[in-house]
C-alpha cells in the first residue's frame, strides 16, 4: 500500500511538480497583489471621490420688527346737529268764483307734513 512511497522519481518529473506548484503560488500571490491593489483603488477613489458641492445657507438677519404704535383712543365723530327750521302751518290762498260750487284752493308749502 505505501509503495509508492519508495519509487524513485525522475528528476525531470520532480522539476514539472515544483513548477507547478510554484505556478499555482505565484498566481495566489499575483492574485491577492491584484485583489490588494483593486482595494488600495476603490478605497482611493471613495475617499478622493467628487463630492458634490455643499449647498449655500442663505441666512438673512431680519431687521428689528417695527414698533408697536401708541394706543391712541379711537377719535369719535363730532355730534351732528341737524338744523330745522321752526313748523308753522300752511299758506292757503282760497279764490271765489262767480260760479258757487267752483272754488279754487292754492296751499303753499309750509314746513309741515
Amino acid at each position: 500500500m505505501t509503495e509508492w512511497l519508495e519509487t524513485p522519481i525522475t528528476e525531470e518529473t520532480a522539476a514539472r511538480v515544483r513548477g507547478g506548484v510554484l505556478t499555482r503560488i505565484r498566481r495566489r500571490r499575483q492574485t491577492r497583489r491584484v485583489g490588494g491593489a483593486a482595494a488600495v483603488l476603490a478605497a482611493l477613489a471613495l475617499a478622493f471621490w467628487p463630492a458634490p458641492a455643499p449647498l449655500e445657507t442663505l441666512t438673512l438677519d431680519a431687521p428689528p420688527p417695527p414698533a408697536a404704535p401708541a394706543w391712541k383712543p379711537i377719535p369719535t365723530k363730532p355730534p351732528v346737529f341737524t338744523a330745522q327750521a321752526p313748523s308753522r302751518p300752511a299758506e292757503r290762498i282760497t279764490i271765489y268764483t262767480s260760479d258757487p260750487d267752483v272754488v279754487i284752493v292754492l296751499v303753499a308749502d309750509g314746513g309741515e307734513e
